[in-house]
């Protein structure tokens, strides 16, 4: 199998680099790097992975870590908005952190908080996202999704590690986790600001930040 269609904008796409575990390839025309859907975890295996987690939300260091995504978020929306924190895990805790900052924020996750009820078109301001879009098998449907969740002028914020060349790829320890299975880079960031006639900004090498206009 040397060419597949692309997980995010459906092009054709090119075999990447196999490590020991699983291959990888890389759209032609978007630059996604993603793992075939033959070679991803089952559901089960999935979360068996997320049960491990220790996000615990009173942990100091946890509390750092998600400061220098909800920092930038609070400075790109407006005072007491209404958002949705989209895959919060097992151990949600940037609910939290924007409460303290005056907004009002719900839980959503595909296993551990999976209410349908909240996935209702146009009524968030915001939409926060950390650590998921790398998981997503289908980020083609789940981004289109979490843009027609917004108001119009609302803004999506996702947290997740971009990819570099492939010297790096080789031996990027983000490629270790077997539920990373989708690696962006700002090509690709910027083709779904633009199929979404959104801008995106960059504040952290981890963060992107989806300003949809009015």
């Amino acid at each position: 199998m040397t060419s597949l269609n692309c997980l995010l904008c459906e092009n054709s796409s090119n075999f990447y680099h196999q490590d020991n575990k699983r291959s990888y390839f890389r759209c032609n025309n978007c630059e996604l790097i993603f793992v075939p859907r033959n070679e991803q975890l089952s559901p089960k295996e999935e979360k068996s992975v997320y049960d491990l987690h220790q996000n615990i939300p009173d942990d100091p260091g946890y509390r750092k870590f998600l400061q220098r995504f909800v920092t930038p978020l609070n400075e790109s929306i407006p005072r007491h908005s209404k958002g949705l924190d989209f895959g919060s895990g097992p151990g949600p805790t940037l609910h939290l952190m924007l409460a303290e900052l005056g907004h009002s924020c719900l839980n959503y996750d595909i296993y551990y908080a999976h209410l349908p009820e909240l996935l209702v078109s146009g009524q968030y301001d915001f939409i926060a996202s950390t650590e998921v879009v790398e998981h997503l098998s289908s980020p083609a449907v789940i981004f289109k999704q979490l843009f027609d969740l917004l108001k119009p002028g609302g803004c999506l914020a996702i947290m997740t590690k971009r990819s570099q060349n492939l010297e790096r790829f080789k031996t990027w320890h983000y490629i270790q986790d077997p539920t990373h299975i989708c690696f962006y880079n700002e090509f690709n960031l910027q083709w779904i600001a633009n199929k979404y006639n959104a801008r995106v900004t960059f504040p952290h090498s981890d963060v992107a930040i989806f300003h949809t206009n009015h």
